[in-house]
């Protein structure tokens, strides 16, 4: 009601700002506030603290995503206030500054855990993971993929075009090959609307249902399209990224010139078409971002 009555004609992020809003009431009703005016600064502080711990553990690719959902929150208190909300700043409160963050270990979810983990979910779940790991696909868009739509563009172009849930609703084409399509399938098979959520649901509650699935057997999303961006490396460069071979960033042209057995300067060149290529599939537009996904 804040957001609307700000802009009664509506806004360009409203929509986002709300989505974000109930991930952060998401969070508070976690922890026993149940009412905004329970709502303090030291709380959102807590609540930055907690999107900096997700950075770290590779859930964003970068700080931007936290420190969105901060604004958000801020945005949105100091309309509830009168203008009287003292803002919490996402760098000097929260340390949310890591841009490049490049972590230290993989956060791609190993195999035998993903198989583990199929077993303990439902079969429509099962499904969601999956096309998150073999098509590097987010969470929302995972949600959103009309695999029957899917399999029609298969048959006619060879290829499948992901614009459901993207940032920006930016489209990105994707060639798939047969572990894809066979995904693709088994997902149509469950899909009874024009997505992979039920077609009685909204997203919201869907959402919500799967994230309880997901914290009861210890696992995120995100790691799923970790998974994928370094198998997409090996298939690419014919070599483990530096994160799954173990090592250094700043080394890491040196180690692949010596595994491939070419000079540095292929290396470096292979490398990075690799990482822009990847970079684009998982629908970024900086191949920085892939720093976050293979080291």
């Amino acid at each position: 009601m804040l957001l609307k009555n700000r802009s009664p004609n509506g806004f360009k992020t409203k929509a986002d700002y709300s989505d974000r809003w109930r991930l952060f009431c998401m969070y508070a009703v976690e922890r026993g506030v149940n009412k905004m005016e329970n709502v303090t600064p030291e709380f959102v502080i807590g609540y930055g603290l907690h999107l900096q711990k997700q950075l770290e553990a590779g859930v964003y690719s970068s700080a931007s995503a936290p420190k969105n959902y901060l604004s958000t929150v801020n945005c949105v208190m100091r309309l509830a206030t009168g203008g009287q909300w003292k803002m919490v700043r996402p760098s000097k409160d929260c340390g949310i500054e890591r841009r490049k963050y490049i972590p230290k270990e993989s956060k791609a979810l190993p195999e035998s855990k993903h198989q583990e983990v199929q077993q303990a979910i439902d079969d429509r779940l099962a499904k969601i993971m999956d096309l998150q790991r073999i098509l590097g696909l987010r969470f929302k868009e995972s949600c959103l993929f009309d695999a029957k739509s899917a399999l029609k563009q298969l048959d006619k172009f060879g290829c499948i075009t992901i614009q459901a849930g993207t940032k920006g609703g930016r489209p990105r084409r994707l060639f798939c090959d047969d572990d894809m399509r066979n995904v693709i399938e088994s997902a149509s098979s469950i899909q009874n609307g024009k997505s992979m959520i039920p077609k009685e649901m909204t997203y919201i509650k869907f959402r919500t249902e799967c994230y309880q699935q997901a914290k009861l057997n210890d696992i995120s999303f995100h790691p799923e399209r970790h998974a994928y961006a370094q198998k997409r490396y090996r298939e690419l460069v014919n070599a483990p990224c530096p994160l799954e071979a173990g090592w250094e960033h700043r080394g890491r042209i040196e180690k692949l010139a010596e595994y491939l057995s070419i000079s540095e300067d292929e290396a470096k060149e292979i490398d990075q078409k690799a990482r822009l290529k990847i970079s684009m599939e998982l629908g970024h537009s900086r191949m920085e971002i892939s720093n976050a996904y293979l080291g």
